[in-house]
């Protein structure tokens, strides 16, 4: 496939508004709650379209038609319950959490369990981990992207998008990091519902999509059902449906990447609406997933430019949806399991429409940047503000935050780079492992301290403390020695078989619980914390 001038123009625009956001908003850095909150001024439309692009992410844009190219129609379920979750989910942190209104997603943690300092470092530690993993699944689909859009080799891809997000977030801080969000979020749901209207009136309808689907895989329609010797095991049986749902739906409440977007908001009723408009970004976007991971099979095996072509061995001639793939990673070099990710791409490719890609492109560029620029927000301001000054008493970096910040910012990028040019995992099953991971330490001690005036500082150490290695080594093992992170690592012991669950999610309700029994075996805080931290902001 040869490089598309209409491709190239619509990046280009897109980099240009994105950049010009950047610039315009550099004056805003050099207030630090500017930089740190966007002064809190951002309505709720804005904030509603930036909940969304930071929420939803790559793992949303490519990582969820992926899976539904992988196994089928029970995905849609998955995507469907976490967009009807969001409201009910939100409602637990978004009021209460801008009541209170702090600057950082550990002030909170420091606040109600009266420990100002150590509790910065422990609530940090979960932060910490799933930050680099979500901006390094976010390199890797602007990395995808500027494949798709330039093709040249995956490695120099990455390095072209780590690029072009350290310039506006660099430059404009949280307010930058706003606005062109809410422009991305903005974008990502029309090239979403485009390329979807697109699919539908390439086969005429909704019973036309779905027939040439079940002719070209009957297996598709088929419900889970238990099989150990599929790649992904998440949905062996409806445990797996349920699993998924269960860990999107809560994490909205908790991750500290979209926590931090009610903290921008102008008041408790602006942060409530932008969950509203989040719904409608989001809801929007994720119609169009379905749409297109449901054809994507279908659409390469029949129509993408490199069937019929010859792979390396000179004798294996392209002509399933794998072996594209498979093609495409030798081509262009693509890392580790990332070029499953590149199946939604390459599903639009099959229908040659530069127009159609160039929507595509700018898309998928905004959903992965803004990703990774929500969470290089969240890590350098917990670690240039809270660890650097506030727990180690850095004078330089009390003295001068925004510089702070943007040296952390470059730290954050380049150490990222590197596990991007090779993935270990998908990019979905980096976010859900990033997601079991804040819920079952940070997600407790948050949910319980705005809302049980029980909750304890003791729980809230404990729970941080064993959950985090416990989440850490259990996806870790399953990976190795059970072939899937989805494969509960208790499962032969106790039933003779293996049990999907997604990404370990069993340890959310056993942390919970956890934290419960601690938190009545322990002291509370002081009635002043409780009544400050947890009753005023209901």
């Amino acid at each position: 496939m040869q490089v598309s001038g209409v491709v190239i123009f619509a990046a280009v625009l897109y980099f240009v508004i994105v950049f010009a956001i950047g610039y315009v908003t550099r004056k805003a850095s050099v207030n630090p709650m500017d930089y740190y909150v966007a002064g809190r001024k951002v309505g709720a439309v804005v904030n509603g379209a930036a909940l969304a692009a930071t929420y939803f992410s790559p793992a949303s844009f490519l990582g969820l038609p992926a899976f539904i190219f992988l196994l089928g129609y029970p995905f849609w379920w998955a995507l469907i319950g976490i967009i009807a979750g969001l409201p009910v989910a939100s409602m637990l942190t978004a009021a209460p959490l801008r009541k209170y209104a702090p600057v950082s997603f550990t002030d909170y943690y420091a606040d109600r369990y009266e420990s100002d300092k150590a509790m910065r470092i422990i609530a940090g530690l979960p932060v910490l981990v799933s930050g680099f993993a979500y901006v390094i699944l976010s390199l890797v689909g602007t990395g995808l992207f500027m494949m798709a859009i330039l093709k040249v080799d995956y490695q120099m891809a990455v390095f072209l998008g780590a690029i072009a997000v350290l310039f506006y977030v660099y430059m404009g801080g949280m307010v930058a990091t706003t606005w062109s969000t809410a422009f991305q979020g903005l974008l990502m749901a029309i090239a979403a519902v485009v390329s979807a209207f697109a699919i539908l009136s390439h086969y005429g309808g909704f019973g036309a999509l779905a027939d040439a689907v079940y002719a070209n895989n009957p297996n598709f329609w088929l419900m889970p059902h238990a099989q150990e010797n599929v790649s992904h095991p998440l949905f062996g049986m409806w445990t797996g449906v349920v699993s998924f749902y269960f860990i999107w739906h809560y994490g909205f409440a908790t991750m500290p990447y979209t926590v931090v977007r009610f903290f921008t908001a102008m008041n408790i009723q602006s942060a409530r609406r932008a969950v509203f408009w989040a719904v409608v970004f989001g809801g929007s976007m994720y119609w169009g997933l379905i749409i297109i991971g449901t054809a994507a099979r279908t659409l390469i095996e029949s129509l993408h430019p490199y069937v019929g072509a010859t792979m390396a061995d000179g004798k294996t001639v392209v002509q399933t949806a794998t072996q594209v793939l498979a093609y495409i990673k030798a081509q262009f070099g693509v890392g580790g399991a990332a070029v499953t990710d590149y199946s939604m791409i390459a599903a639009l490719e099959s229908l040659r429409s530069p127009i159609l890609m160039g929507i595509l492109v700018a898309g998928g560029l905004a959903i992965a940047m803004a990703t990774a620029a929500g969470w290089i927000m969240v890590l350098n301001v917990m670690i240039g503000r809270d660890w650097m000054g506030k727990v180690f008493g850095s004078k330089w970096a009390i003295e001068n935050p925004v510089k702070s910040l943007r040296i952390w910012t470059i730290i954050i990028l380049v150490i990222s780079i590197i596990p991007s040019l090779n993935p270990m995992a998908l990019v979905l099953d980096l976010s859900g492992w990033a997601f079991v991971v804040i819920i079952c330490t940070v997600g407790a001690p948050l949910i319980f301290g705005l809302w049980w005036p029980r909750a304890t500082k003791t729980a809230a150490y404990a729970t941080i403390l064993i959950f985090l290695p416990l989440s850490l080594w259990s996806w870790l093992q399953a990976r190795a020695t059970l072939g899937s992170p989805h494969w509960a690592i208790w499962g032969e012991a106790l039933f003779g078989r293996k049990i999907p669950v997604a990404h370990q999610w069993w340890l959310v309700p056993v942390s919970f619980i956890f934290f419960i029994v601690v938190s009545y075996l322990t002291k509370p805080c002081s009635p002043e914390t409780i009544k400050k931290y947890c009753e005023d902001l209901h």
